[in-house]
């Protein structure tokens, strides 16, 4: 505290009082993340979104997620080819989970990672599709405009810029407002204190749920943050009781004083909003309750967390909700067939869970799920792993999704391909500012704010369209 400046402890005080927590929870998605712009360009007017009873959840997959050993091609010279470039990281062909009743434009069939059996049946339930390889992008780019390095994203295969652009949507600067925040600065422009933020994050301070006049709400597993403090509870001895009654008082002298020291002021002030919305939420999701069983993991339990607060909605007051998940350790330069098997059957359970928990309280068709990851890996081995890369593969997950396909183009895994940018990075064919679109339709912008939310879109797709920018939602 001796070196905290004024600037930094106004910064930190606005972060707890927008979360709701004492003090600013900072995230890995953050972290060492290079000197920030000045925020995004806004082309194409005002943002306008229609209110909608809607929810979106975002689970980042921090590190970089080795896809192409989540969604392998099956068919016999496909499957050759991954073999060849994957070397000792190639998944045998006979472990592959099939999914069956999808064939490509090409001809092209797949299977997926053996440790994901709950996605297979989501997949085959089409509830649940993949977007292959997709990345951030300013424009289409050739393996020549990279050899160049012509208007390609800032910080290329580092972690931090890289997390940032899935983000922002601002691959070509280094913005600092998330495009779920800029829906609550359009949707809670006029929101009063006592209002829960619509953005909630299971993993602390992000970009993505940043705009430029409001922060996310930090929730935990098991819920809001704040004091537990009970004027009587039958269960207390009377010495309990006496304790628990002279906390309570020290407490609300403290709250209820008027300090003459503005940051004695301002500090107290962000503990009385964040027990406020503490005694809101608890309230709301209290009352919710699943009955869905969930894995003993923290993404299973974060997710059980989100599904109860998307079904309290009505009563939290916050019909349109985001929800940001940070899950970490994708990193995997080694040990990646070991450590990547275990973490995608966390990741399948959940997402298995999360839908059944969706169904179960009515709100399964209100709900989109999607993951994203820093970047997607090398093709090639460097022994026992694998190295940063580009382009990688996602999952879109919801009643609202057109399940059971492979959306958008599934590159070849050739080595030295026109999109291999060397050692298997391979270039991305889909923009994330497609996957982002249409999601935000979805959710309630108007077709003519999309170039406000995306800047860089009109490269890859014509707002004056009818059709979908890739048409995974139906």
């Amino acid at each position: 505290m001796n070196t905290l400046s004024r600037r930094n402890f106004l910064k930190l005080s606005g972060s707890a009082l927008g979360s709701g927590m004492l003090s600013a929870c900072g995230s890995s998605t953050n972290a060492g993340t290079p000197s920030l712009g000045s925020g995004i360009a806004t082309p194409g007017g005002p943002l306008q979104i229609k209110p909608q009873n809607k929810a979106l959840v975002f689970i980042l997959l921090a590190g970089g997620n080795d896809s192409f050993n989540m969604l392998v091609p099956t068919t016999a010279a496909a499957y050759r080819t991954y073999q060849q470039s994957r070397t000792n990281l190639a998944l045998d062909k006979s472990d592959l989970l099939a999914l069956n009743g999808f064939t490509d434009a090409g001809g092209t069939q797949f299977g997926l990672h053996p440790s994901m059996t709950k996605v297979q049946q989501l997949f085959q339930q089409k509830k649940l599709s993949f977007i292959a390889n997709c990345g951030p992008l300013v424009k289409p780019t050739s393996k020549t405009d990279f050899q160049n390095s012509t208007d390609l994203p800032i910080g290329l295969m580092s972690h931090a810029d890289q997390i940032r652009h899935w983000q922002t949507a601002t691959p070509n600067q280094r913005g600092k407002y998330g495009w779920f925040g800029r829906y609550a600065d359009h949707l809670q422009a006029n929101k009063s204190n006592e209002q829960l933020a619509m953005n909630i994050s299971l993993s602390g301070s992000n970009t993505l749920q940043n705009g430029q006049d409001t922060v996310a709400y930090s929730i935990e597993s098991q819920g809001s943050v704040g004091l537990v403090v009970k004027e009587k509870d039958p269960t207390f001895s009377p010495g309990q009781q006496a304790l628990n009654n002279a906390l309570l008082g020290s407490i609300n002298t403290m709250l209820d004083t008027r300090y003459h020291d503005p940051f004695m002021q301002t500090y107290v002030g962000m503990m009385q909003h964040a027990q406020a919305y503490h005694e809101q939420f608890q309230k709301a999701v209290g009352g919710v309750q699943s009955h869905t069983a969930f894995s003993d993991t923290s993404l299973s339990k974060q997710l059980n967390m989100v599904a109860r607060t998307i079904a309290a909605s009505e009563a939290l007051g916050l019909p349109q909700q985001t929800f940001f998940i940070e899950y970490l350790g994708w990193d995997h330069h080694d040990e990646l067939l070991n450590n990547h098997s275990r973490m995608l059957k966390i990741l399948s359970d959940g997402l298995g869970e999360f839908d059944a928990a969706l169904q179960a309280l009515k709100v399964a068709n209100k709900t989109i799920t999607f993951t994203g990851s820093d970047f997607g890996r090398t093709l090639t081995s460097n022994g026992n792993g694998t190295d940063h890369g580009w382009g990688g593969n996602i999952m879109v997950m919801g009643d609202a999704i057109d399940g059971g396909k492979v959306f958008g183009e599934y590159p070849s895994l050739a080595l030295n391909n026109k999109r291999d940018a060397g050692d298997g990075v391979l270039i991305p064919t889909t923009s994330t500012d497609e996957i982002f679109a249409e999601l935000s339709m979805w959710f309630g912008v108007e077709r003519t704010s999309l170039n406000t939310l995306f800047p860089n879109l009109g490269n890859f797709y014509n707002t004056q369209s009818q059709a979908s920018p890739l048409g995974f939602i139906t």
